[in-house]
């Protein structure tokens, strides 16, 4: 047998010895108990909620191990669980470096889990696995989840001439887009026929609908308020003066929290809570 041969043999035979060592039922596994590992976990993005065109990262680094003399992290496996089928999605070689794991998540809906195990080894003994991190979750759907609000004030207007003159108006203005409420001036201002006006009393009461589009969910609206802050009420009583521009000046938002629930491809998720907010202002008449 010439050298090359001769190395070649050695090395199949070493490895061969190896492998059966390590899966040997004969000999006594790691003792595991006796084994911690500890390090920093990262998931990017970080949204509860994804979709399948997306990918998301999972990175470990920070890695401390204590364990008996002899025993050695071999690798790191990111393994995958949905329901009662359970599966390796990638296993990287460990030398001491943070390790990344990219996941395209095309092909994978519903409630996932993700684990990252730690493979032992150790001379004279079985192979060992080692949890380093679980329970990291992730809801994967079909698409993103759409989500639309439609908000609306009721405006009362009262306002007095110097002369006796009254003027009532009562009307409901419904947003036009994600972001405003537009209140028409010609609707919120008067001028009376003798006299003056110079104020208006304004009452104004708020409230949406929301819903999902695309999905299964249900939703309810669980707190309106109008005014400058979320904690305000859903009603408002302001005196402006009777001139263009002077509710707009007022700096009004309506602030809506909408809760989502219920399920959808066969997902069912916690309340899941929103806000929009909606900027009141007036529009001119088109001439």
């Amino acid at each position: 047998m010439n050298k090359l041969n001769f190395l070649i043999a050695s090395f199949v035979s070493l490895l061969i010895v190896s492998c059966a060592d390590h899966d040997d039922p004969e000999l006594a596994p790691i003792d595991t108990t006796k084994v911690k590992i500890s390090a920093k976990v990262d998931e990017r993005p970080d949204d509860k909620w994804m979709d399948v065109s997306e990918e998301m990262t999972i990175s470990i680094s920070d890695i401390e191990m204590s364990a008996p003399k002899g025993v050695v992290l071999r690798s790191i496996s990111l393994i995958a669980s949905n329901g009662n089928v359970r599966y390796t999605l990638d296993d990287k070689p460990y030398s001491g470096d943070p390790l990344e794991f990219k996941v395209p998540l095309s092909n994978k809906t519903g409630r996932l889990n993700f684990t990252l195990l730690g493979n032992l080894i150790q001379k004279n003994s079985r192979d060992a696995q080692i949890i380093i991190a679980d329970n990291i979750q992730k809801i994967v759907f079909s698409e993103a989840p759409k989500f639309e609000c439609e908000g609306w004030i009721y405006v009362s207007v009262k306002s007095k001439s110097t002369t006796g003159e009254e003027y009532n108006q009562s009307f409901e203005v419904r947003s036009s887009d994600h972001f405003t409420i537009a209140v028409p001036q010609e609707k919120l201002y008067w001028t009376p026929t003798s006299g003056t006006a110079s104020t208006l009393e304004v009452s104004l009461g708020c409230g949406a609908t929301a819903w999902s589009p695309n999905t299964t969910f249900d939703c309810k609206i669980t707190n309106s308020a109008i005014g400058h802050s979320s904690g305000d009420k859903a009603t408002l009583k302001i005196t402006i003066p009777n001139t263009p521009g002077s509710l707009s000046d007022e700096k009004l938002q309506v602030y809506i929290e909408s809760t989502y629930y219920g399920t959808w491809e066969n997902v069912t998720i916690e309340p899941y809570k929103l806000i929009n907010v909606f900027n009141v202002i007036e529009t001119k008449q088109e001439q």
